[in-house]
């Protein structure tokens, strides 16, 4: 096939509609069906994500792992400033005009300087892993930063060992025209994958408001995070309360798990946990053993339950559990009398004069609830009294 058919059929392999690995495998074998070279590599992801996370590297015809430590971020593993490469056109360069010495860039030094391996056929490693195969050093590489618009969208590239030459001025120029249409590619899966992520929690929580976060229960750490209102800064929104937030919901789905009485929704430097929910071998987690959690800023959050005490809220989340008044004073530890005062307290500060108005103000309030007295007056003190519902 001469080089103009296959820039076509290049062209066409990597709009296709597929998963996220096979987009990230399909531009490999896009750069390599035009540019030949013994190993290429692809991370996908709109910012400065972790590198490991949504990554490809490809030798010979075999996908291998990548060597980069877990928090690794795409600017460094790639030593660049995301401002810089996005602030112009330009997508294609060779290694050495973006680096004096591009050996010691951890991608290329940890990937590809060549191992002295095991023997033929030995461990190999996942996505996540490493080839334990001896692999060809690299001495030339081409890198693609894939942004558009002030925005990155990932990096990809290609390596060649000695033998296969060095990249030349004209290879860049045709990877450079190729970029346009895996930036193009890239833009549609990523929108794509965002749609599914969101449909996912949205089938767990019931709704998406507020800021999602999904959690790796095994890894422990935040793959995934959106905000329809405000979008996500993954430095300032998601890496200063990964651990905490990790912990959180952790904390929250023991509880849930044991039965509990829901304790206090944790509170996070940008809000409060408002819900947790699993995510168990969804494809668009990758099959992971993840959860969601929603949060909500503490300024414009509904915050009823927020006005109440500690002992009110434990009350207040067994009635919403749906525990009758003599249930829930027998797993408060309460008398019947005891209960009926803390749920008559519960009507005077929300404003509410019975059980089912009660329920519908915590788990849908209004926002900013005051604090003080309302015009709604509680019911009487006797539990003979006409619509008294307190210990139903």
């Amino acid at each position: 096939m001469s080089h103009e058919p296959k820039l076509r059929a290049a062209e066409l392999q990597v709009v296709q509609h597929g998963s996220r690995a096979s987009f990230r495998r399909r531009v490999v074998d896009a750069l390599r069906s035009v540019v030949p070279a013994h190993a290429g590599f692809c991370f996908l992801g709109r910012g400065d994500g972790r590198a490991i996370s949504d990554a490809t590297r490809v030798v010979g015809d075999n996908r291998v792992g990548i060597a980069l430590g877990a928090d690794v971020r795409l600017a460094k593993a790639f030593s660049f400033t995301p401002s810089d490469v996005c602030a112009t056109m330009r997508r294609a360069y060779l290694a050495t005009e973006l680096y004096p010495e591009w050996q010691a860039v951890p991608y290329f030094a940890e990937n590809a300087l060549g191992e002295k391996g095991g023997e033929k056929g030995g461990e190999k490693g996942g996505e996540n892993g490493r080839e334990k195969d001896a692999k060809p050093a690299a001495s030339s590489a081409l890198v693609i930063f894939l942004h558009e618009g002030g925005v990155l969208f990932g990096v990809c590239g290609l390596e060649r060992s000695a033998d296969e030459g060095a990249f030349t001025d004209a290879d860049l120029e045709t990877l450079d025209g190729l970029a346009s249409f895996i930036m193009a590619g890239a833009r549609a899966q990523l929108a794509y994958d965002e749609l599914a992520r969101e449909a996912s929690c949205l089938r767990a929580l019931g709704n998406v408001s507020g800021a999602l976060y999904v959690i790796d229960r095994d890894a422990k750490q935040v793959v995934w995070a959106a905000d329809r209102e405000r979008g996500i800064d993954w430095e300032q929104d998601v890496s200063p309360i990964e651990d905490a937030l990790v912990n959180a919901a952790e904390r929250l789905l023991a509880s849930r798990a044991r039965g509990d009485a829901l304790p206090t929704p944790p509170r996070l430097p940008n809000g409060s946990v408002t819900a947790v929910s699993k995510i168990d071998d969804d494809p668009v987690f990758a099959q992971a053993r993840v959860c969601v959690v929603r949060i909500e800023p503490l300024g414009e959050q509904a915050t009823a339950m927020d006005t109440l005490s500690r002992r009110e809220r434990e009350i207040a989340r067994l009635l919403v559990a749906g525990y009758s008044g003599v249930n829930v004073a027998a797993i408060a530890g309460l008398s019947e009398n005891t209960v009926r005062t803390y749920v008559r307290r519960l009507y005077l500060k929300l404003g509410v004069s019975n059980r089912a108005d009660l329920v519908r103000k915590l788990m849908a309030p209004e926002p900013k609830v005051g604090t003080g007295p309302t015009s709604h007056i509680a019911p009487p003190d006797s539990s003979l009294a006409v619509g008294d519902d307190t210990l139903d």
